[in-house]
C-alpha cells in the first residue's frame, strides 16, 4: 500500500494555501455578480465592479486578493486508516515557513499574543491552526484552507443568551453584530453564525458556517428560512459595498448548529470580508492531489 510522504503532503498544503489567497471561489464570484445585477445604488454598482475585477485579476495573475494573508487556518477531514504516519504539525509548519520565506512571499502576520514576538514566517504556537475531523472510510485527506485576516476577524462576536431569548434574540444579536461592524470588515460580507454547544464549539461552528458555499442553504428548512431572513434584514441596513451605501451589505448568511446545554443559548458571529477566501483539495496516498471547489 502506498504511504504519503511528508514532502508530498507539504506540496499539497502549499498549493491549497496559495489558491485560498489568490482564487475567488465560484459561489462567491457568482454572488457578487448577482448582487451587481440587482444593485440599485450607482456608487454601490461601481464598487462592486471594482471588487469583481480585483478578484478576477488576482485569480488570473495568481496574485493575492488581499495583502492581509491572515492567520493560516485549515480544516482537515481524513480517516484513521489513511496512510500518512508523519507529524501533521511539522508538515503544516514547514509548508508555511517555506512559502513565506521565499517560495510565495507573504507578509508575516502571526505574532505571540502577549510578547508580540514574530517568527516572520506565519507560524506560531499552535499556528497554523489545524481542525481535524475523522470520518470512517475516506481514502484521502481533505484539506480546506481559510485565511482569516484581522480586518474582518476583529468584528467576530459571541454571546451566551438566556434560552428565553429564542430565535428573535438570535436575530437581534446577529443584526446588532453586523451593524456594529459597519464598513470596517470590507463589505459585502459573508456572515457565519454558530448556534449551540459550549464556548469553543459555538465559535468553531460560526467559522465552519462561513466556509459553506453561500449558494447552499442549510438543509434544515427552519434554518434555511432564518438564513434568508437575516440576509434580507442585513441588506436593509444600506451599509453597502465598502460602506458607500447600497442594497448589498451581505452576500450570504450561513448557520450551523450543535446541541446545547439547557441553561443557555450560545450564539457566535464570524464576519468574513467580501472575497470569502477559501480553497479545498484532496490528497491521496499515492501523492495525487485533486483541487476541488468549496
Amino acid at each position: 500500500m502506498n504511504e504519503l510522504s511528508k514532502e508530498q503532503l507539504k506540496e499539497a498544503i502549499k498549493a491549497v494555501w496559495i489558491r485560498s489567497l489568490t482564487e475567488i471561489q465560484p459561489d462567491v464570484i457568482n454572488a457578487l455578480q448577482a448582487a451587481r445585477a440587482a444593485e440599485t445604488g450607482v456608487r454601490a454598482k461601481q464598487y462592486l465592479d471594482i471588487l469583481i475585477e480585483n478578484a478576477l485579476t488576482a485569480t488570473r495573475n495568481h496574485t493575492v486578493i488581499c495583502q492581509d494573508t491572515g492567520v493560516p487556518t485549515f480544516f482537515i477531514r481524513t480517516s484513521l486508516g489513511f496512510p500518512y504516519y508523519g507529524s501533521l504539525r511539522d508538515a503544516f509548519d514547514e509548508a508555511l515557513h517555506e512559502l513565506t520565506m521565499g517560495e510565495f512571499p507573504m507578509r508575516p502576520m502571526v505574532v505571540d499574543p502577549l510578547t508580540r514576538e514574530d517568527r516572520c514566517d506565519n507560524t506560531g504556537v499552535n499556528v497554523p491552526l489545524l481542525h481535524i475531523e475523522l470520518e470512517e472510510g475516506l481514502d484521502y485527506m481533505e484539506i480546506m484552507a481559510m485565511p482569516k485576516g484581522a480586518g474582518s476577524g476583529f468584528w467576530g462576536t459571541l454571546a451566551f443568551l438566556p434560552p428565553s431569548a429564542g430565535v428573535e434574540g438570535v436575530k437581534k444579536f446577529v443584526v446588532d453584530s453586523v451593524l456594529r461592524a459597519g464598513s470596517n470588515p470590507c463589505p459585502p460580507l459573508i456572515v457565519g453564525v454558530g448556534i449551540g454547544g459550549p464556548l469553543e464549539e459555538v465559535a468553531r461552528l460560526a467559522t465552519v458556517a462561513s466556509a459553506r458555499p453561500i449558494d447552499r442553504p442549510n438543509p434544515r428548512p427552519d434554518l434555511a428560512r432564518l438564513e434568508q431572513e437575516l440576509k434580507d434584514a442585513l441588506n436593509m441596513s444600506q451599509i453597502g459595498p465598502m460602506g458607500v451605501g447600497g442594497d448589498t451589505t451581505v452576500i450570504g448568511v450561513n448557520i450551523e448548529t450543535s446541541g446545547s446545554h439547557k441553561p443557555w443559548l450560545p450564539v457566535a458571529v464570524n464576519v468574513n470580508c467580501w472575497p470569502g477566501r477559501k480553497a479545498k483539495c484532496r490528497v491521496y496516498a499515492d501523492g495525487r492531489v485533486e483541487q476541488i471547489p468549496c
